[in-house]
C-alpha cells in the first residue's frame, strides 16, 4: 500500500494512522497469533507507512503524522494486555519520532483518545449508546473526533501529544480500583 501511495502522491501533507484491533482476554487465553496480529496491525503498520512515506512527507512545506493512540496506551487495564502493549508501543514510536524529526518540517503527533462511540472494543455500539443515554458513561462521537483531528492538523502550534478523555472516563477508572 505504501508504494502505491508513494507513487500516487509525490507530496504528502498529512498522514493519519488510525487502524487498530483489540484483544480482550486474560493472559492465559491469549495466543501468540493474536499477539503478532495485534502488533502488526496496531504498531508495525504505522511504522511501515511512516518509513515508506517519509520522503513524500518531507517534500511538503509542513507535514504532520497523526498516530491515533488510546487511553489503553497510558492506563493499564486487566484483560487487555495485548491491546495495551500495542498502544504503549504506538506512544513510544510517536514520541521518539517527534524527537528524531523535531528540527525538520515533518511533525509527529499522538492523539490519545478515550472511549469513542463506535463498535470497537468489548461493548457493542448499542450497549455504549445505551450507557451514554443513561448517563453511565461518556463517549466521544466519531464526528467530534474528526473535527478535533482537523483542528489539530490546522493548528500551527500543535503539540506532540494530545490526551483526550470524555468527561467521566478517567474518574470512573479511578473509582473502579
Amino acid at each position: 500500500m505504501a508504494k502505491k501511495l508513494s507513487k500516487q502522491f509525490k507530496v504528502i501533507d498529512v498522514l493519519i494512522n488510525a487502524a487498530g484491533i483489540g484483544v480482550y482476554k486474560k493472559l492465559e487465553d491469549e495466543s501468540l497469533e493474536e499477539w503478532n496480529n495485534s502488533m502488526n496491525i496496531n504498531v508495525t503498520s504505522q511504522f511501515l507507512l511512516i518509513k515508506h512515506l517519509s520522503k513524500n512527507l518531507r517534500k511538503s512545506k509542513s507535514s504532520v503524522v497523526l498516530n491515533i493512540g488510546s487511553g489503553a496506551g497510558v492506563i493499564p487495564m486487566a484483560e487487555r494486555s495485548i491491546y495495551c502493549a500495542t498502544k504503549f508501543a504506538v506512544r513510544g514510536l510517536t514520541l521518539s519520532l517527534a524527537e528524531e524529526y523535531k528540527k525538520s518540517r515533518l511533525e509527529f503527533c499522538l492523539i490519545t483518545l478515550g472511549s469513542t462511540l463506535t463498535s470497537f472494543g468489548p461493548m457493542s455500539y448499542e450497549e455504549k449508546k445505551s450507557d451514554m443515554e443513561k448517563g453511565k458513561k461518556a463517549y466521544f462521537t466519531p464526528d467530534w473526533v474528526a473535527k478535533k483531528l482537523i483542528s489539530i492538523i490546522k493548528d500551527d502550534d500543535r503539540r506532540v501529544e494530545y490526551t483526550l478523555f470524555p468527561s467521566n472516563y478517567v474518574a470512573e477508572w479511578k473509582e473502579a480500583k
